[in-house]
């Protein structure tokens, strides 16, 4: 670093700068000032460790490294570069959610070598920006790509920084030192091309990109790419995304994505028309509804399996936890399917009534003081001796009061059932759709998993809390053959604790007709006490009525059907586990409303 640079005027000349650089792209743009590092530490602290400034979409922050910039010479770009970090948060991608997107999308267009996809991203978002910059604000994006210099290593980074010449027709040569072959000249003109026409809909244009990068990309190559582009990969990745929420939405495949992924010199509007140098490429589909299909038809949502869904997350990502990817996953394909379950009614709320005061003691909540009555009492307020909180009874109100039913959900975690975190789960979406409706209609949820003879675990009684329940869900026991009958005797025990609450229970068991030799089985001293047993008393005792959803078609005359009938549960049947999406949705409105207590 040539030493006289001073780190602290630096960042007050670029702090000047921010706002120009703000307004650059819209005077109405707002984003809070650059954290500025001044040594190596600090930037690393910041989680800026390759480039010498990056963007992390999770906070909306840019995060530039100064000392790195001084080293490189680059002190003298400040709008060049805060403006084009700004770029990413405004325009491409600008936020997690479409980060997500345009990696799914440039994945598709590497297959085989779907780990460079953040790196091919950040390239290829880097081009959108850089354009716009250089060409309609004047700035001299070229000047520092010329002053980090080309290596030469790299066949794709010669390509790439030669796209930019084509771009800015600037001389050839001017970024590329060393010559290109005929058909390396022909795939740099295409991707110019690529960022012209579809610099309004840059997430369409993603695929084609990843595909033109595809034919480089041995790992040999992508080593090398790597190598020559560091200091400038500002957004890949998981860098960017951090530390954060994993955004919602990933799970589902845009319609558009289904596309056929195109290679540049087979897209019409990339080869078949010519680039007039503005930014006015061929735009006539901007406009076109893509989710429709063949005859203007809404087509059916489709979804990423879950390892598909998994590697996105973590290339967004690299800390989130697979458990939280799994839950993550399973919540966004049940939302479609939430309903409210039925509740039962009573024929007057009870509304609060005012019935006098009482001493407010330190530890309850502020807002149940009542001040003007304290002062009242004495003007010397002195917290929990002369503080005073009014008490309330109940009087019968006008409106009919609402009490949900709790939920007890046991499902089948044998050997024979799916393991939801490699594969999609039918059982265990059900189980999340049933679930996350109870608690959204104010009930508490306990869950068990069990593999029977085998292992078994469930929560710690009935919860309010989405996350205790469905971590457990997702997790796999892989033992024994069935449901565990006897598991609902845990159940039970939980219901003699409760003091207060007489809130019925409705119980709902997912698995397979295996469940009759759980019944037929015995347990306890003795071997005297049956599973029909176990289901009975836990029926009496649930008071809201027993389900079992069976994956299977049982004839009529079954006498274990028959018997489960007799004893007041009702049963399920489905024919493929994708079913239990449908009975998950009718599940309160065409069963609970039908339970007798």
């Amino acid at each position: 670093m040539p030493a006289v640079v001073d780190l602290e005027t630096l960042r007050d000349t670029w702090r000047e700068q921010w706002p120009h650089a703000l307004a650059l792209w819209s005077s109405y743009a707002r984003l809070t000032e650059p954290r500025w590092c001044m040594t190596h530490k600090q930037a690393k602290q910041e989680h800026l460790t390759m480039s010498f400034a990056m963007i992390r979409l999770t906070d909306h922050a840019v995060v530039l490294n100064l000392l790195d910039i001084a080293e490189r010479g680059l002190e003298a770009f400040p709008l060049e570069i805060m403006a084009h970090e700004i770029g990413h948060h405004i325009y491409c991608p600008g936020d997690l959610t479409d980060q997500g997107r345009l990696l799914a999308r440039v994945r598709r267009g590497l297959p085989g070598v779907e780990e460079h996809a953040p790196m091919i991203a950040n390239l290829y978002a880097d081009l959108f920006i850089n354009d716009r910059l250089q060409r309609s604000h004047g700035l001299s994006l070229d000047r520092i790509y010329a002053k980090l210099g080309d290596d030469g290593s790299s066949v794709l980074w010669r390509i790439y920084l030669r796209m930019y010449e084509i771009l800015w027709q600037l001389e050839r040569g001017a970024l590329v030192k060393k010559p290109l072959t005929a058909g390396q000249e022909g795939d740099a003109q295409l991707g110019a091309r690529m960022i012209r026409v579809y610099a309004r809909d840059w997430m369409k244009g993603a695929s084609s990109f990843g595909a033109l990068c595809l034919t480089y990309l041995t790992k040999d190559e992508g080593n090398k790419l790597r190598k020559s582009a560091s200091r400038l990969l500002d957004s890949e990745g998981d860098q960017s995304g951090e530390g954060g929420e994993l955004p919602d939405g990933l799970s589902g495949i845009d319609d558009d994505e289904l596309e056929p992924v195109l290679h540049p010199s087979e897209d019409r509007l990339v080869a078949g028309e010519k680039m007039d140098g503005d930014a006015s490429g061929p735009q006539g589909d901007d406009d076109a509804d893509h989710s429709k299909g063949p005859g203007g038809q809404k087509s059916e949502k489709q979804f990423r399996d879950i390892s598909e869904y998994r590697e996105l997350i973590k290339q967004l990502n690299g800390n989130a936890s697979d458990a939280d990817i799994t839950i993550r996953y399973y919540r966004e394909r049940a939302m479609p399917y939430l309903i409210r379950f039925l509740v039962k009614e009573t024929p007057h709320a009870q509304e609060p009534m005012p019935e006098g005061m009482e001493t407010w003691d330190i530890g309850r909540s502020l807002t149940e003081v009542d001040w003007i009555e304290s002062v009242v009492m004495s003007p010397h307020v002195v917290p929990g001796v002369t503080t005073l909180a009014r008490v309330y009874g109940d009087t019968p109100g006008s409106d009919p009061h609402k009490e949900p039913f709790d939920l007890y959900v046991g499902i089948d975690c044998s050997g024979s059932m799916p393991n939801p975190t490699v594969n999609l789960s039918y059982p265990v979406l059900a189980g999340f759709i049933v679930t996350l409706s109870a608690l959204r209609a104010g009930g508490r949820v306990m869950a068990c998993l069990s593999g029977e003879v085998g292992k078994s675990i469930a929560t710690e009684g009935f919860l309010r809390e989405q996350a205790p329940v469905l971590g457990l869900m997702t997790q796999y026991l892989g033992t024994g053959y069935s449901y565990g009958i006897f598991r609902l005797d845990d159940m039970v025990a939980e219901l003699q604790k409760r003091k207060t609450s007489k809130r019925p229970v409705h119980i709902l068991i997912v698995t397979d007709t295996d469940i009759f030799n759980s019944l037929d089985s015995a347990e306890g001293k003795g071997r005297a006490r049956l599973g029909w047993d176990a289901a009975q008393a836990a029926l009496q005792a649930a008071g809201g009525g027993g389900t079992m959803l069976l994956n299977a078609v049982v004839s009529k005359g079954n006498k274990h059907a028959e018997h489960i009938l007799a004893q007041g549960w009702r049963i399920a049947y489905v024919r493929q586990w994708e079913e239990v999406l449908e009975f998950a949705r009718k599940f309160s409105s065409d069963l609970w409303g039908q339970v007798k207590r």
